[in-house]
Parts: structure tokens; sequence; C-alpha cells
């Protein structure tokens, strides 16, 4: 059997979890799937997965032999594209993950730019507010927002998130605009369930000192475009990251208040499976993204900016 095939099959079972997944990819059925990998331990002698009836999971050798496929399979297709940008234009399909009100906000504006350079690479733009497993969804990359848990990933910062308290003009001439951030104690706030600290509100005084305020209102939500929508309807006062909301402010919608504190700021990663390098149409995509968000004062990050992804 060609050994090729196999290492494909292999990959593709460990980045899915299912044989019967794989099955569909390929045209193929569930027990041609299961026979490749029994053919494939065979020949390697090793055993590579440890199956149950509903899933099944790498053994050490498996969890070796997945990391040394993948580099095999990428550099096979960083070869075939490289080969064919010598005579065509780079192109194929990027998978990218990304929160949803940073996709919504600061990718999908961008892509019309970025199709104009790259215009035969395909872009399949992942939305979800939730952990998004790269080697499950089979995602290139991941935009990552805060303090990134899992050390194994390749990571690169290519920004910063900044921070803004908002209302609208309707709330505050209803409710008052509060001058210092103990007041919000006595404030509808919108609390964003997505974070660790839910109702904790950081403020960062001239002295260095932080306001820590546990803040409450009458709207919570997981959903930042729902904590948007709220804020900009008069619902209360949002403490959130300041992309999502440049429309509004330019627009009037909406007021920054309590700007004289500081707020913390998290960082803005893109990254990859740790099995994986970045192909050529990666990198160009990250390279896109960078040179746009340095020019954009809500991403940009505030150091020294990073060299570019090289091959």
């Amino acid at each position: 059997m060609d050994r090729l095939r196999m290492m494909e099959t292999f990959v593709r079972v460990v980045e899915t979890g299912s044989f019967s997944a794989v099955a569909r990819e390929t045209l193929t059925t569930q027990s041609a799937i299961s026979k490749r990998m029994q053919a494939l331990e065979a020949y390697l002698g090793a055993k590579l997965l440890v199956r149950s009836t509903r899933s099944h999971s790498l053994t050490e050798a498996g969890r070796l032999y997945y990391e040394r496929c993948r580099q095999i399979l990428d550099t096979l297709e960083e070869a075939r594209v490289e080969v064919h940008s010598t005579e065509h234009e780079i192109s194929g399909t990027l998978k990218v993950a990304a929160p949803v009100s940073f996709g919504r906000h600061h990718i999908v504006p961008r892509l019309a730019g970025f199709y104009e350079r790259y215009p035969r690479i395909k872009v399949e733009l992942q939305l979800d507010d939730s952990f998004v497993d790269l080697v499950a969804s089979g995602a290139d990359l991941a935009f990552r927002v805060g303090e990134l848990r899992d050390s194994r990933l390749i990571a690169r910062r290519i920004g910063t998130a900044h921070r803004a308290v908002l209302a609208s003009p309707a709330y505050l001439e209803k409710f008052g605009e509060p001058t210092h951030p103990l007041e919000l104690l006595k404030h509808r706030c919108l609390v964003y369930t997505g974070l660790v600290s839910i109702n904790e509100w950081t403020f960062r005084q001239d002295d260095g000192e932080d306001i820590v305020v546990r803040v409450d209102g009458n709207f919570r939500s997981n959903s930042s475009e729902a904590i948007r929508q709220a804020v900009v309807d008069g619902l209360g006062i949002s403490y959130s990251l300041a992309w999502i909301y440049g429309d509004d402010l330019r627009a009037g919608r909406l007021k920054r208040i309590l700007t004289r504190y500081r707020l913390p700021t998290l960082p803005l990663n893109v990254v990859f499976q740790p099995a994986r390098r970045p192909s050529l149409k990666v990198q160009h995509f990250v390279n896109y993204f960078e040179e746009a968000f340095s020019q954009d004062p809500d991403i940009a990050e505030m150091l020294t900016p990073a060299a570019r992804i090289s091959g």
C-alpha cells in the first residue's frame, strides 16, 4: 500500500478524531480507513492508536509519528507550492479561526485588500468565541486574545487588544456620567461572561495603584456582539475591547468614559500547530494582517514591532 497515502490518512484521523470523518473526506468506507491504519501499524511494528467504541487516543509512539508525518506532509506541500509559484500565483485554501467580533470587525473588512494581493488564496474563516482546537479543527492558524494557556503552540504576537469603558449618550443623559471607577457601583454595568474575572473591572491610577471594582447590572452575556448591541441601545456601561466599537465611536453612538484611568491590555497572538511549519500562504496571510493591524490604534502593538514571519 502507498506509504504516503497511509501517512495522510493517519494524520487526518488524528486531526479529525474520527475514522468516519476521514472516510467521508476520501469518499471511502470506515472499514477501509481502519484497514489502512492496521496496515500502517503492521509496517511500523508499533501501536499508534488506542481504540474504544466511541473514540481513540494516541500512544506515545503515535504522537511522535504524527508530529513527523505532519512535518513531512507540510514540507511536501510547501515544495509543491514553491514550485507552482514559480510559474503561477500562490494558491490554496487557508483555514483560519478567530473570535467572532474580531473576525467580523477586523478580518472580514480587510479580506478585499488581501485578495487584491493574493487572488488565488481561498480563506475559510471559522468564528467562535470558545476555544478552538487547532488539531481537531484542521485550522492552519488561529487568532487568540489574552495570555496563551497551551505552551505547546507556536505563537507570534502581532498586536495588542486595548480596552475602553463606553456608554451611549442617551444612557449618560439619563443616569449621569461617572467620573471615578467606584461610581460604577451605582450604575447598570453590562457584564461579559467570557472572561475569567467576569465582573471585576480594573483601573490603573497615575500612581500605579489599581482600583478593582466588582460591578453588577441587569444584563450579562457570553457574546461580545450582544454586549455591543446592549450598550448601543442604552442598557448600561460596557468595559470591553475597543476594537469592537470603532464604528460606533466615530458615528457618535457611543462615548468613551473614565478616560483618565489606564485599563489593562491583552496580547493578540496568532498561533500555529506545533508540528507544522507555517506554509507560504500562512506567512503571506499573517504578514498582511500584521501590517494592517500596525495602522489600527485599537490593535497596534505599542512595543517594538516584531520581525515578520519568514520561511
